[in-house]
């Protein structure tokens, strides 16, 4: 397991928005750090009340949205427009091309997790998918939140890769048992927790291979995984 403390992440701050990169992104160029796996992009972004991004567009990707707190709105060029609160997901696959905006319109910030993710293929068909999940589902347990096409009752996208979310309560512990030749990229959205031995703060992130991921929650903990092929 690689540990990745929250400060090492590169930090954009452009007033309205704060993100924190895991990825070369936007003007953070680093040909060493472009990748995990499919995973090309995790965002950590704070986006300010009444602001957020203007419609632009996107294609051949993979675009999974977690949000933490807050509400975002959603809005795109093929009639989808929602708002999303704490809990929930919002899925898009561009492939051919999409444009879409994603908004703070309410009186708080939105704290959330964007994650893109290379899809199999290029020029699929555009597609998109939200979420709304009861917190039972993911208390000190692991939600299965994104899965391969294919997978009946879960949002499916266009790779072999799944995404899982738990909240644990202090003092609980879970395991993810990783298979052969498989891979995890995980990301400690609140709290604090020892993972494999080492302490985790919140924010901080992990490269796990070869291993099984082990959590103990020292506080109340809110952590999300994405499962995938060794490459």
């Amino acid at each position: 397991m690689t540990h990745i403390p929250f400060n090492t992440l590169y930090k954009a701050e452009h007033g309205w928005l704060l993100s924190r990169f895991h990825f070369s992104f936007a003007e953070y160029h680093n040909r060493d750090n472009m990748r995990y796996g499919v995973l090309r992009v995790m965002n950590d972004d704070i986006i300010q009340p009444h602001t957020g991004f203007g419609t632009h567009p996107h294609e051949d990707m993979e675009i999974i949205t977690y949000v933490i707190r807050g509400e975002l709105t959603h809005q795109d060029n093929m009639g989808n427009k929602e708002s999303l609160g704490r809990g929930s997901l919002q899925y898009l696959s561009a492939g051919t091309g999409i444009t879409h905006s994603e908004k703070n319109e309410g009186d708080e910030a939105v704290h959330l997790i964007q994650t893109w993710i290379f899809p199999h293929a290029k020029g699929l068909q555009p597609q998109y998918g939200s979420k709304v999940f009861d917190p039972e589902t993911r208390h000190n347990k692991w939600l299965h939140l994104i899965a391969p096409m294919g997978t009946p009752n879960i949002i499916n996208i266009y790779q072999d890769a799944n995404m899982y979310v738990s909240e644990l309560d202090p003092n609980k512990t879970l395991t993810f048992e990783v298979g052969k030749d498989r891979q995890l990229y995980v990301k400690l959205m609140e709290g604090e927790a020892k993972i494999n031995g080492i302490d985790f703060k919140e924010g901080d992130a992990a490269e796990v291979s070869g291993e099984d991921l082990h959590v103990e929650a020292l506080h109340h903990v809110h952590i999300l995984l994405v499962e995938m092929a060794k490459e």
